[in-house]
């Protein structure tokens, strides 16, 4: 695949990870606002977040230097990832907030609770791929920018 198939393939799954996290996260944030109540943080962080990557895409798409925000995106991508982990595991659905809910515990190992919690919410299982194959497409974006700067510079600094 070219380089420009690659952006265009990270763009439309930037995309899509957008979605889907403003999908989940608007309709719950504006109950939260209605009832005055923030019992759960991701509403806030998903809408936040979706409209960073936006922001991001239009950065790129303004030619704005991408290594940044390719490196961010990977960020995004590994905290999307470790945030489901950590909730679902150590974090007891939102049971370490002082006016949540009782920490939810399992029995499982932590794979084991992940794996399961995947399969049954198809959403979420789709988002994880999605998010996945997006960190692993701006990783070799952002490695090839490097190699392409570098490249440059080492023509610039050849040719005197």
């Amino acid at each position: 695949m070219s380089r420009s198939g690659l952006r265009y393939l990270a763009g439309a799954l930037a995309l899509v990870v957008a979605a889907i996290h403003l999908y989940w996260g608007f309709p719950r944030l504006i109950t939260q606002l209605q009832i005055a109540a923030v019992p759960d943080p991701r509403p806030f962080v998903f809408v936040v977040s979706s409209v960073a990557i936006i922001l991001g895409i239009a950065q790129v798409l303004d030619g704005r230097e991408p290594a940044p925000i390719y490196l961010a995106g990977i960020a995004l991508m590994i905290a999307y990832i470790g945030g489901y982990v950590a909730w679902h595991t150590v974090l007891g659905h939102g049971g370490f907030w002082p006016w949540g809910p009782d920490p939810i515990t399992h029995d499982a190992g932590p794979a084991e609770v992940v794996i399961s919690h995947l399969l049954a919410d198809p959403l979420a299982l789709v988002s994880k791929v999605l998010e996945l194959s997006l960190a692993i497409v701006l990783t070799v974006l952002y490695r090839g920018e490097k190699t392409a700067t570098d490249d440059a510079v080492q023509a610039a600094v050849g040719s005197q």
